[in-house]
């Protein structure tokens, strides 16, 4: 199903009661009332004087049902941040290579940094308007690198673009060391890994990354999870702290994962959205291009001066992420995809600003050309 308006269809925007933001991939979306009330029961029934079940059977149990898989092959954490945290203290030592893509999640350097990992990078390519992952360059890598750890995030972020599944597959099986494909905005995207394990197997080398942060709009909850063959989950659950997700994230969660129609209808919006922007954004011209995006985000180029922008969106309410070292030339800024709304009003902050540099000027040249 689909939201009825289109972003040129919405009439003017009331006034701005507070800044809206855009700027940390968030879910626009409040909890709805019948969420929101089971919760309220729930929460009178904990025993918050307790310890959590170290071991979080039940909320690995409702993740391993809902994904076809045994609760042998779940780990569960405080965020996928602390999933990638034991990932690394699993594997990674101090001088170990960490292959990973060029721009990618800002965990990933600054987890390489706390561990004393040496890092290799595979470039995401910009070609025509398009983002693009070479799958050759990413086998070449790990043959040259002897990689302990492969860190690929798919839907890529910054950029929204996505791996191909195969190759991941792929690369799962014959790959000598762990590959995480870190799938956190894998609901907004057409294809992804972690929907074919029931059928096709758990690859061999795989561990499948997954938050509740994003699509499910429980950021503030902080529940990550990983699914990856029982020897891999052994490996994560030896170093994890005991109780590292407490009482109300295990309950809070387990119940959230049975209203899944609410999710993914908040998924359909968002898409529906997120592509509408897209097209509004490079319908500007004046070199303003929005990059095809398969996550909750789009990744926004213009030729503007990133002062000006700034300061236009901030005179606006809008708060967007500016990125001060991308490989590519300009000024970039990824914009979270929010209501509708909120989304014509960024349209129409773009549109507002005036191009003060030549239209002739190659833009999107790499930076050290």
């Amino acid at each position: 199903m689909r939201p009825m308006a289109t972003l040129s269809s919405i009439g003017s925007p009331s006034p701005l009661q507070g800044e809206i933001r855009l700027d940390a991939n968030e879910s626009p979306f409040a909890l709805p009332p019948g969420p929101r009330e089971a919760l309220r029961e729930l929460l009178a029934a904990q025993e918050f004087h307790r310890y959590p079940d170290p071991n979080a059977r039940e909320l690995r149990g409702a993740l391993a049902s809902r994904w076809g898989v045994a609760p042998e092959n779940v780990a569960v954490g405080n965020g996928a941040d602390e999933v990638l945290l034991n990932l690394f203290l699993a594997f990674v030592r101090p001088g170990d290579v960490v292959l990973r893509l060029d721009p990618c999640f800002s965990q990933y350097p600054r987890l390489c940094r706390l561990f004393g990992a040496t890092e290799r990078r595979v470039p995401v390519e910009w070609r025509e308007g398009r983002f693009s992952v070479s799958e050759e360059h990413i086998l070449d890598a790990v043959a040259a690198t002897s990689p302990k750890l492969v860190l690929l995030d798919t839907p890529h972020n910054p950029t929204g673009v996505t791996i191909g599944v195969e190759f991941l597959r792929k690369l799962g099986e014959i790959s000598p060391s762990p590959v995480v494909v870190d799938e956190a905005y894998g609901e907004f995207a057409t294809e992804t890994v972690l929907p074919g394990v029931a059928t096709r197997g758990i690859p061999r080398q795989a561990v499948l990354v997954r938050t509740l942060s994003k699509a499910w709009g429980l950021a503030g909850l902080r529940l990550g999870y990983a699914v990856a063959r029982p020897e891999m989950i052994e490996k994560m659950d030896a170093v994890r702290s005991p109780f590292n997700v407490g009482v109300w994230p295990q309950a809070a969660a387990k119940l959230l994962l049975s209203f899944d129609e609410w999710m993914e209808s908040r998924v359909l919006s968002l898409t529906y959205i997120r592509d509408r922007f897209v097209e509004a954004v490079n319908g500007l011209g004046k070199g303003w291009i929005a990059a095809p995006s398969e996550g909750n985000f789009v990744l926004v180029h213009t030729p503007q001066e990133r002062g000006l922008v700034q300061e236009v969106l901030r005179q606006a309410g809008l708060c967007v992420k500016f990125f001060d070292d991308l490989p590519w030339k300009g000024c970039w800024m990824r914009v979270t995809v929010g209501k509708e709304e909120d989304m014509r009003r960024v349209v129409e902050t773009f549109s507002s600003v005036t191009v003060s540099r030549g239209e002739d000027e190659d833009l999107l040249a790499p930076a050290s050309a």
